[in-house]
């Protein structure tokens, strides 16, 4: 039995270090096929850095020589570009790989020091091998950089060399035109010019005599014929199209602005289409040798030039016809503009034809400086004349005051006519004081500002009215987005205002591109420096990219949408079928927002790569900020985190503060609006609330008391009194039985009795209403308990003195009448008196009876 035992046991030892063998030969092996699948990434990602280095070697070499020509620098930068974008792609792909190796090398915690028992064999392996991965990703992405920095400085230089280059030859002072030595030279060396015109352009002309004999001559000669025939259509055709256009009555901006591009096809198109026939059909007949073919194609292409030049001023201002003119100008200036196009195209079309033609036979210096120096001071001159005409006029402006508003130009374009004269004296000084070369950069320039200027013009009123007419008017594309995919006037009205917006701000780019290209500055430069900018350069250890700030904007605006959704989630599905009251609700409403909004802004600045450690500064600089100017702000915010975790005041609460009462609708970050009875709201600060003092009516529960005080008659009976409050409160159905409503006896006063009734209701919202109620029902019950009022006695008081002399002075009267009567009888006085003289109203006369004293009237306070 033992030995069986042993046996057993013996081979559970065995299936167990099967087991263990099985697991350590997986681990190895899962080990082995990482290390292969690493291993030849990281092969073939050192190997393309390799040859990125190499190339950039070369590139270096090339350009360490002092006489590179800039052909040679635009083809060194040609080759630089494909190792750019290369650099660029291996650090994109090796960024997660070192992220990842770090990671699976943290996972094995730190390696145990010498007096820590040793780890095992396994570990110590997977160890070393997760050590050697992060190792060789680390150092690929290293040499990456180091390898994007060098290429960028390539760039970088290339582009300076470039520009000294072109500032050189541009500044390069040469003879003067007024020098009697290079009209010399010119003088000598022009016979032989003119043998070399006529044996180049003499032999050209007569080999057309040949050439028409068989099929190459039809092919030119069709293409004669359709060059004549676009050219008498564009006669025949123009003036009827400027006057149908010229007729019409729509003075619509966008109408207009299709009739200029419509005027701009229809004027520049036939020109150059006639050109290029001509061109193309020499050209495939093989009459263009390699000296004459420059001359002919800057003609083509000056042709071409003068055509659109011409069209598009003439599309722009509108000459004779002000309706459909976009730029608002008088008639005089519209002209003035389009001659003064029309003569610089001209002007600079016949100087290249003469480049060329100078070129093309080897003419001498002095000849070429002569020539291209009279051609620029032409151009300067006609830029002067033109701007000349467009001076201010006393007579215009003076009879623009007379009759209704018309624009004068002297003003709203003396900037422009500045510029211009500015710049026709300095072309002009610059030839003849030897600067030709940058005489004639200058005059090209001014015509390409000029088109360009225009363009942008037309393309800027085209996006400013186009746009929101297709997506806000009445149009099939904004019919589409309403009814196809849903979109609401005011949406698209949004849409159409930002994508306005970011147009013209693309416009705006590629116009300075435009502008700047003469100038050594191309686009690749400027593609490079937003490239830098869009994904990311170095400041003080800090990655800033305009893609991690977009990225970043994104995440926190998607926070700040997640966060709303969830508190009108709460707010209107989720709390209203709980029990909680309605502070309660508020409160976590407000909380679940704060904690939106942190994550939000922990998303957004972990998208910008900045950790703790690096807003330690931000953080300073903000302590300092909230020491000085934020006080009042962090102040407002705490409070009202302690107003929702507390919650001494309750969305909902009727409070007073100050003299302030009303029902709080909303405790916010800094504020808490309270609503008060005349539909007012009154923001409070949140400190005040907190700091100050408050009185909540509602605080421990939602009754409130109800307060009338009145004043009755001495002469009513107090216990009617009582009965009847008592009785009108009972009887209202909105007053609570328990507690049961109070009569308070307060007063008795001389002639009043002083009551208050106190009164309790369950809600506080309603005890303004039922303080009414009661006041009527109390009014109409007094009404009823008191007597009829009696009549008034108007009582004078004050005059006892005066009404005793009166009485003193008729009885004084009286008895010296009595005194009088014995001394003759009442018929001698009758006889003796004349009827005349007889008194009327003897027994008026009499001694009045004595006055009945008055009686003491009783003492009213009230009447008094």
């Amino acid at each position: 039995m033992a030995g069986r035992v042993g046996h057993m046991f013996g081979d559970n030892r065995r299936w167990h270090g099967l087991v263990a063998a099985f697991a350590i030969l997986l681990s190895l092996l899962l080990g082995s096929l990482h290390a292969f699948a690493q291993t030849p990434d990281a092969a073939a990602a050192r190997a393309r850095l390799d040859g990125i280095r190499l190339e950039l070697t070369q590139i270096e070499t090339g350009l360490a020589a002092p006489t590179a020509t800039d052909a040679e620098l635009q083809r060194q930068r040609s080759r630089l570009q494909p190792s750019l974008d290369q650099l660029r792609l291996i650090l994109d792909e090796q960024a997660p790989r070192v992220e990842q190796a770090k990671l699976r090398l943290d996972q094995l915690g730190a390696k145990p020091d010498a007096n820590a028992p040793p780890e095992s064999a396994e570990i110590a392996r997977e160890r070393e091998a997760r050590t050697k991965a992060f190792v060789d990703a680390d150092e690929t992405m290293k040499i990456a950089r180091a390898a994007l920095l060098q290429a960028e400085q390539l760039q970088t230089n290339i582009g300076d060399r470039r520009r000294d280059l072109f500032a050189k030859a541009l500044f390069a002072a040469g003879p003067s035109i007024l020098s009697p030595d290079v009209w010399g030279s010119a003088v000598t060396a022009l016979p032989e010019d003119l043998r070399a015109s006529g044996y180049i352009f003499g032999g050209w002309l007569s080999g057309f005599g040949d050439a028409f004999s068989g099929a190459r001559g039809l092919l030119v000669a069709l293409a004669f014929i359709g060059a004549v025939l676009l050219y008498v259509i564009r006669a025949r055709y123009m003036p009827r199209f400027k006057e149908r256009f010229g007729r019409t009555q729509d003075a619509g901006s966008l109408h207009c602005l299709y009739i200029a591009l419509a005027h701009i096809v229809a004027g520049a198109a036939p020109p150059a289409l006639a050109s290029w026939l001509i061109y193309a059909a020499l050209n495939t007949a093989g009459l263009l040798p390699l000296r004459v073919q420059p001359v002919v194609a800057a003609a083509v292409a000056g042709l071409a030039i003068f055509a659109f030049v011409q069209a598009l001023a003439d599309a722009l201002f509108a000459p004779n016809q002000p309706q459909r003119r976009l730029i608002s100008v008088m008639d005089s200036t519209a002209r003035s503009v389009v001659w003064i196009a029309s003569s610089l195209a001209l002007v600079m079309s016949v100087s290249k034809v003469l480049e060329a033609w100078l070129q093309a036979i080897a003419a001498g210096l002095a000849v070429s400086i002569i020539v291209r120096g009279i051609l620029v001071i032409i151009f300067a001159l006609t830029l002067i004349a033109g701007l000349y005409q467009i001076r201010d006029d006393k007579e215009v402006e003076d009879e623009a005051c007379l009759g209704p508003y018309v624009p004068v130009d002297g003003a709203s374009l003396g900037p422009v006519r500045m510029f211009g004269w500015v710049v026709g004296i300095v072309i002009i000084l610059a030839a003849l004081s030897g600067y030709v070369v940058f005489a004639s950069f200058l005059s090209q320039q001014t015509l390409w500002i000029g088109i360009v200027a225009s363009l942008f013009m037309l393309a800027y009123q085209f996006i400013d009215l186009g746009v929101p007419h297709a997506l806000t008017g009445d149009g099939r594309l904004a019919l589409t987005l309403k009814a196809g995919i849903g979109f609401r006037s005011g949406t698209l009205q949004k849409i159409a205002v930002v994508g306005a917006g970011i147009l013209k701000l693309i416009l705006i780019v590629i116009t300075i591109l435009l502008a700047l290209a003469p100038w050594g500055l191309e686009s690749t430069d400027f593609l490079t420096s937003l490239r830098a900018a869009f994904f990311g350069f170095q400041v003080g250890g800090v990655t800033i990219s305009l893609s991690s700030i977009i990225i970043a904007g994104l995440l926190f605006a998607l926070g700040l949408t997640a966060t709303r959704s969830v508190q009108g989630w709460l707010d209107s599905k989720f709390l209203p079928t709980t029990q909680l009251d309605t502070g309660l609700r508020n409160s976590i409403t407000t909380a679940a927002g704060y904690l939106g909004y942190i994550a939000a802004v922990a998303l957004s600045v972990s998208a910008l790569g900045l950790s703790l450690e690096r807003l330690t500064l931000v953080a300073s600089a903000l302590s300092v900020g909230i020491g000085f100017g934020l006080q009042s702000v962090v102040s407002n915010f705490v409070s009202g985190l302690i107003l929702l975790w507390e919650r001494p005041i309750r969305v909902g609460d009727q409070v007073v503060v100050g003299d302030v009462e009303g029902i709080v609708k909303r405790i916010n970050v800094r504020s808490t609006e309270i609503a008060t009875f005349d539909r007012s709201t009154v923001i409070v600060p949140n400190s005040n609330l907190v700091s100050g003092v408050v009185r909540n009516r509602v605080r421990s529960d939602r009754t409130g008391r109800v307060l009338i005080a009145i004043s009755v008659p001495r002469a009513l009976d107090a216990s009617a009194v009582r009965s009847m409050l008592a009785d009108a409160a009972s009887a209202h159905g909105d007053v609570l039985q328990k507690p049961p409503p109070a009569v308070m006896f307060k007063k008795i006063g001389t002639t009043t009795m002083d009551f208050e009734l106190i009164c309790i209701v369950a809600e506080v919202d309603i005890a303004g209403r039922v303080n009414s109620d009661l006041n009527f029902s109390i009014h109409k019950r007094l009404t009823e308990m008191e007597p009829p009022a009696a009549t008034a006695e108007l009582l004078v008081k004050g005059l006892d003195g005066v009404e005793q002399s009166l009485g003193d002075i008729a009885a004084a009267v009286g008895r010296e009448i009595k005194a009088r009567k014995p001394a003759r009888t009442p018929a001698a006085t009758r006889k003796a008196r004349p009827a005349a003289e007889e008194p009327q109203g003897e027994e008026e006369i009499a001694e009045p009876p004595a006055p009945a004293p008055a009686p003491e009237p009783s003492k009213d306070d009230s009447k008094e």
